[in-house]
């Protein structure tokens, strides 16, 4: 295992920009990293922080929300986010994210578990972010280094261990971690240099305890596949426990704040300003929460081609039919101007057509989908109207864009920061239209309050305490509350949206999809719900390099060439995941 050390830097100067493209990286030392015994660990343990949680917004969020189709690559053709959404996600590409959980979050982590037997609360909170981070090293490539790793620069080449016999080793080391929390005497206690649950450690303490409980719910609910049984039994014993305290709110959310300040601003956001037209919406995504008029919508999503009142139009001649992509009216400027981007429907008029040109000269506009080959209207008479509409606009996996385009709608406020401007829309109109520009201050989310209910509510379909229905409406309520959708639309949502209704597997269904929507920004755990249930159904783009989804990615390339205890390199299929998938 390649194991560098970065400087610790208080700051998120530097710290920010690991993660998000490919480097080279030094094999086992950094010259301007400080000795280990020069760290103190409240510097340690910032750094080991705000790297986590760019880990979260970066890499592997990239590759999950493709794979996981919540956004696509698929219109930005040909760059990197349009491979990945082909699965053409290397060896090499997963060098830097790596580099980065185990030679900066795992080593900071690690050496404060190291030097903290005076500061157990330290020592608790470290232990707490080592299992969360090993969880997701270990579901996304299953057999990884676990115990030689712990041994820093002792061992820079650790074997690795069978992932089934890492997760119970998380399980007590979360234990543990609860133990050191509530140790009575600690010389060094975090206060504001924790950037999550910053303040005093007691006051949020019972934060850190509800993260290690939640999580191991997690981790145990991921047992559900393979062996359900033991999953229901140990989600039982551990939610029957006196004293047991979960997530309650979204107070309690795993998360860290980020700032509208250069630098200082959300790994999402930032990729979003850096190449600004690599991701958009996917239409699965957008098709599943059109279905339902999700009111989180306009805090996921910017709508294409921008916010205006639909109105119709009828046609003053009649289409010609064969080859025709035109359509005549009196005209397209009054009473409300017809401008290129518009959803077009309407009798005869394919799904997800939209307006391509218009002329003033000859009142005429040209439609297309952008997907299809020969693209063509039936015959459309006269008198025959046309709505015209903003929408939320995904890219289809299964039919691609014909050539790279920006028709589609980007993520929004609610992972890149309040809007501070935007473009001046068309004359007669008032909206603004992307591209806006962000504060970037939005939170990266690891482990939320909606998560915990959802696991619940699955947990209870299958047989543990509490109810299915109450903790499935709880979670959609904390969802939309987190992202700032009015108590009314709430209210309405859940009279159509909110029932469990038919077999066991439909109502798995239904929590997993509404956990899907949830999960927006969330890194590797929509990937491991779809493993674990094959919920939300996905299929793999029409030109995905493997014909079926990843269960698994391949290690790094530079363990395949530098650690010589590597297992070998995984099949091309990715079909063989973690443990718990088999």
């Amino acid at each position: 295992m390649k194991l560098r050390y970065f400087k610790i830097i208080l700051l998120f100067t530097g710290l920010l920009t690991l993660g998000s493209c490919k480097k080279k990286m030094d094999i086992n030392y950094d010259p301007d990293r400080l000795p280990d015994f020069n760290n103190p660990i409240p510097q340690l343990l910032t750094s080991a922080q705000v790297n986590l949680a760019f880990e979260g917004g970066s890499d592997l969020y990239r590759y999950t929300t493709l794979i996981m189709q919540h956004m696509s690559g698929g219109a930005s053709q040909a760059n990197q986010t349009w491979d990945y959404y082909r699965y053409n996600i290397t060896g090499s590409d997963q060098n830097n994210v790596w580099g980065s959980i185990h030679a900066t979050t795992l080593s900071d982590l690690q050496l404060i578990i190291n030097r903290g037997s005076l500061s157990p609360h330290y020592m608790g909170i470290a232990k707490i972010m080592k299992a969360y981070e090993y969880g997701l090293v270990v579901d996304v490539w299953g057999d990884v280094p676990y115990s030689e790793a712990q041994l820093l620069r002792d061992n820079t080449k650790p074997r690795y261990e069978d992932d089934a016999v890492i997760y119970p080793k998380l399980i007590l080391l979360l234990t543990e971690a609860i133990t050191d929390l509530n140790a009575p005497l600690s010389a060094l206690n975090p206060q504001t240099n924790s950037v999550i649950y910053p303040g005093a450690y007691t006051t949020v303490r019972a934060n850190w305890i509800k993260l290690a409980n939640t999580l191991k719910l997690r981790l145990l609910l991921h047992y559900s596949k393979k062996d359900p049984a033991f999953s229901v039994a140990q989600i039982t014993a551990l939610v029957n426990t006196p004293g047991i305290t979960f997530f309650a709110s979204n107070a309690d959310n795993f998360q860290l704040r980020f700032f509208d300040a250069p630098n200082q601003r959300s790994p999402i956001a930032q990729f979003e300003v850096s190449r600004p037209n690599y991701l958009f919406v996917d239409r699965s995504m957008a098709e599943l929460m059109n279905s339902k008029t999700d009111p989180r919508r306009p805090f996921y999503f910017t709508l294409f081609p921008f916010d205006f009142t639909p109105f119709s139009r009828a046609t003053s001649a009649a289409s010609s039919g064969t080859g025709n992509t035109t359509l005549s009216f009196a005209s397209v400027s009054t009473p409300t101007l017809i401008t290129a981007g518009m959803t077009v429907s309407g009798p005869g008029i394919p799904p997800f057509t939209i307006v391509k040109s218009v002329s003033t000269v000859t009142n005429t506009i040209v439609i297309n989908d952008d997907e299809t080959p020969g693209y063509n209207l039936p015959s459309i008479p006269a008198g025959t109207s046309i709505t015209f509409q903003p929408a939320y606009r995904g890219v289809s996996a299964a039919k691609p864009p014909i050539a790279p385009n920006n028709n589609y709608s980007r993520i929004h406020t609610f992972l890149r920061g309040a809007v501070t401007g935007g473009a001046n829309a068309p004359v007669g109109y008032t909206s603004p239209v992307s591209p806006f520009t962000y504060t970037g201050a939005a939170p990266q989310r690891m482990i939320s309050y909606a998560e915990y209910c959802f696991i619940r509510a699955e947990a209870a379909l299958m047989g543990a305490p509490g109810s299915a229905q109450q903790f499935y409406t709880d979670g959609i309520t904390a969802s939309m509350q987190e992202v700032g959708v009015a108590a009314l639309d709430i209210t309405n949502y859940l009279v159509i949206n909110g029932t469990l209704v038919g077999t066991n597997a439909q109502k798995l269904r239904q929590i997993i999809e509404e956990k899907y929507v949830a999960s927006f920004g969330v890194s590797v755990e929509p990937w491991n719900d779809w493993r674990r249930t094959g919920y939300p159904v996905i299929s793999a783009p029409t030109n995905a390099v493997i014909g079926t989804v990843p269960r698994t990615l391949f290690y790094p390339q530079s363990e395949i060439d530098l650690n010589p205890n590597n297992p070998g390199q995984k099949s091309a299929t990715l079909q063989a995941g973690p443990f718990w998938d088999n």
